[in-house]
């Protein structure tokens, strides 16, 4: 997690992602919560099997490991049953699965285009007031780019939603994997540049530094794409900001659909925001701050995929974990450490 070029692709935390009280922990304690959960429960029973009775003071060795995990899920059943209902917001989401690079046919490349105005306008007339689609749609050229984003400013104000869309920029200099937020009245009110760009598949763009907020119909939304939720201190950040949902550009690479949507997901519950993820090649996935699915559909060739979701917002307030980060992991971790020297004592007391 803290030196990966992949950021924690690689922790066990995500297997629970459908054991939602298993990772309301995480709101509290960060993933490394998650993993010293599981683990408690494996190496205790495996303890259990190996030495029975004969460990010193089984009441203790048994019932403390047991409490904690009684604590840490009855935690968890009672975060995900809050006392007041949070506001339902609706937003949809559109993918094609399809990149449009610069040898595109022109016919072929204002297909995708129009399904997408098509799905948009589908799904504002559903009552979606924030739609999302994949990052990269496009590669563009300036002189292309300011031509694409009139038109999608104007299929914004056509249809009254808040429009976030994913592009890539070729300038003559530089290469941006930029999104931008267009408004009802079509003005341009944001351009986020993706942080953490892909190893070698993206070593040719330029990476951004900004964490962007902006205010949608009262609540605070942050901005990030695709690979940016593999990494904890970047969803920390938009959870001290305090946001109520994320909205995330992506493309994935297929076979890992439900991993990635699971990875944004948690960010989601350790930092207290929704992420509202549209992903080419992958799942159109909507999860509250709880982890809980709000909508998920799989994403298609044209003429596409689209998906409508009320999804609830919390309020605008970082978590524990966003407050306090990974305190309980680097203990977990010196905890090991010690336990290297202080492990054959152990043993010997045992035996």
């Amino acid at each position: 997690s803290r030196f990966s070029p992949h950021g924690t692709a690689g922790s066990f935390a995500y297997t629970q992602m459908d054991f939602l009280p298993a990772i309301q922990i995480a709101s509290v304690l960060g993933a490394p919560s998650i993993v010293f959960l599981v683990g408690l429960f494996a190496s205790t029973a495996a303890i259990a099997i190996y030495h029975g009775p004969r460990i010193r003071r089984p009441s203790l060795a048994y019932g403390i490991p047991a409490a904690l995990i009684v604590l840490a899920l009855g935690f968890g059943e009672l975060r995900l049953h809050p006392s007041t209902d949070a506001p339902l917001t609706r937003v949809g989401l559109v993918a094609v699965d399809e990149f449009i690079n610069p040898p595109a046919p022109p016919e072929r490349a204002e297909a995708v285009w129009r399904a997408y105005a098509d799905g948009v306008t589908h799904l504002a007339t559903q009552g979606a007031r924030i739609i999302v689609l994949p990052e990269k749609i496009a590669a563009l050229t300036p002189g292309q780019a300011a031509a694409r984003q009139r038109d999608l400013a104007s299929l914004a104000q056509r249809t009254g939603v808040y429009l976030m869309v994913g592009v890539q920029l070729n300038g003559d200099n530089r290469k941006d994997n930029p999104s931008w937020l267009l408004t009802p009245q079509g003005d341009l009110v944001a351009e986020y540049h993706k942080h953490h760009l892909v190893p070698y598949l993206e070593s040719d763009l330029t990476p951004g530094n900004e964490y962007v907020v902006r205010i949608i119909h009262g609540a605070p939304y942050g901005m990030a794409i695709c690979r940016d939720l593999l990494f904890v201190p970047f969803g920390r950040s938009y959870g001290r900001l305090g946001v109520s949902a994320l909205l995330v550009p992506a493309w994935d690479f297929g076979r890992d659909a439900w991993m990635a949507s699971a990875m944004a997901a948690l960010r989601g519950v350790e930092n207290g925001y929704a992420v509202i993820r549209a992903s080419r090649e992958s799942y159109l996935n909507v999860s509250d701050r709880y982890g809980n699915i709000a909508g998920r559909a799989r994403s298609a060739p044209l003429p596409g995929a689209t998906l409508l979701a009320e999804v609830p917002l919390g309020p605008a307030a970082p978590t524990i974990y966003a407050r306090t980060g990974n305190i309980f992991g680097w203990l977990c971790f010196a905890a090991s450490i010690c336990s290297f020297f202080v492990g054959p004592k152990s043993r010997i007391a045992i035996q």
